[in-house]
């Protein structure tokens, strides 16, 4: 049934999506889909809960972890932010038409900031939170207001210009990724956003050595 009904939202947005379509699609009867979805916004969450799920569960699993160290943390979540995955079309797919149609239709807005994005953003303190209390991250970079919502903004705009431009056009994934990982173990490290430390680590090291992301992904072809 929730296939069907991505199906018909893909087809036809929000606005125009019709509960008897998505009966018609998935064979069942009209009635059978009120029974389980009330509503046409019901049945948009169930869609979007679906699609989703599995990466917040993911991504919750890697927060919550108190035993791994910070920066593998944010290798981790870098990682799956970045990655290509099963369903990954499905969820640009929703996103795009929350975009498209989130100002006539404020509840999916609304639905959007509380079950989407205040998760992840919850998510992301977390791991800034949990570097500063192991001495990894700067604990005031990490508490700093808007931090949090700086370390998503880098993955969901790369998602966005693939939207808008295609994927020959849009900037690389693997390179935003690169990028974003050699600024993060810079400025998160202690004292990484010091001037006078030249961008060296906690060690005085010249380099990338707080996060292992930054290694791995600056070293590929």
């Amino acid at each position: 049934m929730l296939d069907a009904a991505f199906e018909e939202f893909a087809a036809h947005g929000y606005a125009g999506a019709k509960m008897t379509a998505v009966a018609q699609r998935a064979g069942v009867a009209k009635g059978l889909v009120y029974h389980y979805y009330p509503s046409k916004e019901a049945l948009f969450r169930a869609v979007m809960q679906a699609c989703l799920e599995p990466v917040f569960a993911e991504a919750e699993r890697e927060a919550t972890d108190e035993d791994v160290p910070a920066t593998v943390m944010l290798e981790r979540l870098l990682d799956l932010a970045y990655a290509e995955r099963e369903g990954q079309e499905r969820q640009c797919i929703l996103f795009r038409l929350i975009v498209a149609e989130g100002q006539r239709f404020p509840e999916l807005s609304a639905w959007y900031e509380e079950a989407v994005f205040r998760r992840a953003v919850a998510i992301a303190r977390a791991v800034l939170r949990h570097g500063a209390r192991r001495g990894e991250f700067d604990a005031a970079l990490a508490e700093q207001e808007g931090m949090a919502e700086v370390l998503l903004a880098p993955a969901i705009m790369n998602e966005v210009w693939r939207m808008m431009l295609g994927e020959g056009r849009a900037p690389s994934r693997a390179g935003m990724h690169a990028a974003q990982a050699a600024l993060l173990a810079r400025a998160l490290a202690p004292g990484g956003m010091d001037a006078r430390g030249g961008g060296r680590d906690a060690g005085g090291k010249e380099g990338n050595a707080a996060c292992p992301a930054t290694r791995r992904a600056t070293s590929a072809p």
